[in-house]
């Protein structure tokens, strides 16, 4: 009987960060530095077909549930993941205990203003004997096995879809598809992750009104703008007339990044993104006095990882005749069918009253401040400050709503 798996990747940003002081090691800094190469390689794979569409992802909730995937397979198939996540950046023996430290130190925190949770789990067919080994060794990633009746596959459905849904606080109520499962179906390996936000310096509510999103040079979408002046660090590419601007939450162990060229021509940027220039361009970021808009919204992207991947050099893990999952279960005919990352990213207003800041910010003369008008497309990332590694990477390139001609307007 062929038997598949169907890998589940849950994200949940809703940005509107108070966690402790992260620690790092030499490995758990390898691995962040593995984690953000594996963002850029994908992202520039997700804008191949179509370079106007909004793109979000978490790196490392798909690096996690891969490494989870890693743990039990082996020959080529374990190396071909190894090689497109950059997880040989890291000597075996250490690895998968240094993914479980970078996995700790990014989620389960909690406060009064940032929740970061990451729920892990193996969805197992009853009929399948997983070893005992594969068993404990998830523990490194917090995650468990669960047995479970493939063969009733609505209610398989809904039992994986709840568990998204509870681990999400109900931001994703539908991951799985009705026909994502069949008797056939092996394994599924699901990684769900939750972060909310407040931001360091809230958006004035009360300024808040609908504008026009440049998605090209003529045409417009007509979406909702926030609108604050602050201290933020910012930094000016000139080669590229690139612009980007940091955004603190709550307790500033957390941030998000926007990159926006002046002139429109994101392509370039993307073009040059790797990460020794991602580096670059982030360490002269400097606080100056901002005059800081941005769109109001909410995303949420589908991945099918599947299709990708395949394109980023890992294809033996979707072959039944090359896959090697042995470390997982002794069946021979087991591979990956489907992996399915869902991401969620609400960004508003809510956030912290920083008084002194804004005073700093109105006493600077208006020559002397920048503006930040983020009224065309963008590149978005999360991070958690000490890490270094990245929550969250995409783009944000069209507003939901009717396209228009600028005339129009």
């Amino acid at each position: 009987m062929e038997s598949y798996i169907c890998l589940v990747l849950v994200s949940v940003l809703i940005v509107g960060g108070k966690a402790n002081t992260l620690q790092t090691t030499e490995h758990v800094a390898k691995l962040s530095e593995a984690n953000i190469e594996f963002s850029l390689n994908l992202y520039k794979q997700l804008i191949v077909e179509s370079n106007m569409k909004n793109v979000m992802f978490s790196p490392v909730s798909i690096s996690a549930a891969l490494a989870m995937t890693n743990l039990g397979a082996k020959g080529k198939t374990a190396e071909q993941i190894s090689d497109a996540f950059f997880f040989n950046k890291i000597e075996d023996g250490r690895f998968h205990s240094a993914f479980g430290e970078l996995h700790g130190l990014m989620f389960d925190k909690a406060s009064g203003n940032v929740t970061v949770k990451s729920s892990n789990r193996v969805f197992a067919n009853k009929q399948r004997k997983i070893l005992e080994d594969y068993k404990n060794a998830l523990t490194v990633y917090g995650a468990k096995v669960e047995s479970m009746d493939f063969t009733s596959a609505s209610d398989a459905v809904s039992h994986i879809n709840k568990w998204a849904s509870d681990a999400t606080e109900g931001k994703i109520s539908s991951m799985l598809a009705d026909d994502a499962i069949n008797g056939n179906t092996a394994l599924i390996v699901a990684n769900a992750v939750y972060f909310r936000g407040n931001w360091h310096s809230k958006f004035i509510e009360s300024q808040t009104d609908r504008r026009a999103f440049y998605v090209s040079h003529y045409k417009v979408v007509e979406t909702p703008f926030m609108f604050q002046r602050g201290q933020f660090k910012y930094a000016y590419i000139h080669d590229l007339t690139l612009q980007i601007v940091e955004m603190d939450y709550a307790g500033k162990d957390y941030s998000m990044v926007l990159l926006m060229p002046e002139n429109f021509d994101l392509a370039k940027v993307e073009e040059q993104l790797n990460h020794a220039n991602l580096t670059k361009w982030l360490a002269k970021l400097k606080y100056k006095s901002v005059d800081l808009t941005v769109p109001k919204f909410s995303l949420e992207e589908t991945i099918h990882l599947h299709e990708v991947l395949p394109k980023m050099g890992v294809t033996d893990v979707f072959d039944r005749k090359l896959c090697d999952l042995s470390g997982i279960s002794k069946s021979s005919d087991l591979s990956v069918d489907q992996i399915i990352h869902k991401t969620v990213l609400e960004v508003f207003e809510n956030g912290g009253d920083v008084l002194a800041e804004r005073a700093e910010a109105n006493r600077t003369p208006g020559n002397d401040r920048t503006l930040f008008y983020a009224d065309h497309p963008f590149l978005v990332i999360v991070r958690g400050r000490a890490k270094n590694a990245f929550h969250l990477f995409g783009a944000y390139k069209r507003p939901e709503g009717r396209i228009r001609s600028h005339d129009e307007l």
